[in-house]
C-alpha cells in the first residue's frame, strides 16, 4: 500500500483560485471605462451667426504696442503702434490710450476694448521708472491686459 501512495503525485486543487481570478476579471471588465471624458465649455453662441459686438465689415484692430526708447538721461521716446503722432510724455500717453478705449457711454466708436492686450516693449537702455510709468498710464486708462515684451 505504501507503494501505491508514492506513485501517485499530489495535485493542487485550482478550482477555487480560478473562480477568484474569473470573478476579478469580470469585476475589472465591468467597471473599466474606455472612453475619454468629455469636457463642457459653457458658451453662449449668437443666434444670427455673428457675435454681438462684431461688425462684419470692419477688421479687428491691430494690437497696441508701446515702444519705449531711451534718448539719453531722463529723456524717453514713446511710440504707440498704429498711431502717427507720438506722445511727448506719459500724461499724453494716458490721454491717447483713454481716447482709443471703448466706452458705451462716452466713446462708443473707439476700436479697443478693456480686455485687448497692450504690450510694452522697452529698449535695453530705458530706465525702469519709464517702463513703470507706461504701465501706470495703461492701467489708469483702464486697460486690464497689460504685458511686457522682452527688451530689445
Amino acid at each position: 500500500m505504501s507503494r501505491r501512495r508514492s506513485k501517485r503525485m499530489k495535485q493542487l486543487n485550482l478550482t477555487s483560485m480560478l473562480d477568484v481570478c474569473f470573478l476579478l476579471l469580470i469585476f475589472f471588465v465591468l467597471t473599466a471605462s474606455f472612453d475619454l471624458g468629455e469636457g463642457i465649455l459653457p458658451t453662449e453662441l449668437p443666434h444670427d451667426g455673428l457675435s454681438a459686438n462684431a461688425n462684419p465689415t470692419t477688421p479687428p484692430p491691430m494690437p497696441l504696442n508701446i515702444a519705449l526708447r531711451s534718448l539719453g538721461g531722463d529723456d524717453v521716446s514713446i511710440q504707440v503702434s498704429g498711431m502717427t503722432a507720438a506722445p511727448a510724455d506719459f500724461h499724453e500717453l494716458y490721454a491717447v490710450l483713454a481716447d482709443h478705449r471703448y466706452d458705451p457711454a462716452t466713446n462708443p466708436t473707439a476700436p479697443y476694448m478693456e480686455e485687448d492686450p497692450i504690450t510694452i516693449t522697452p529698449d535695453r537702455t530705458v530706465r525702469w521708472a519709464h517702463v513703470v510709468n507706461a504701465f501706470n498710464a495703461a492701467r489708469r486708462a483702464r486697460y486690464a491686459n497689460v504685458q511686457f515684451a522682452q527688451a530689445r
